[in-house]
């Protein structure tokens, strides 16, 4: 039969492992929130841009069609 000094030692070491687990858990999710914030960020520079070409386009039609007889 365990001691209660061997289950004050079992019950800190499950108290330690606890703590860790939270403060990775807590790490990870931040890293996931960094990454969803960076993800965002890309799609809307990519949507600029997309929107960028297609006004481009558009302007280069308009001026062909301006240019030609």
């Amino acid at each position: 039969m365990a001691t209660p000094r061997d289950l004050k030692v079992q019950m800190a070491g499950e108290t330690r492992a606890r703590e860790r687990a939270q403060a990775l858990a807590a790490t990870e999710a931040a890293r996931a929130k960094r990454a969803e914030t960076a993800a965002r960020a890309a799609e809307a520079e990519r949507d600029v841009w997309k929107d960028r070409a297609l006004s481009a386009e558009a302007e280069l039609e308009r001026l062909k069609a301006a240019s030609a007889p």
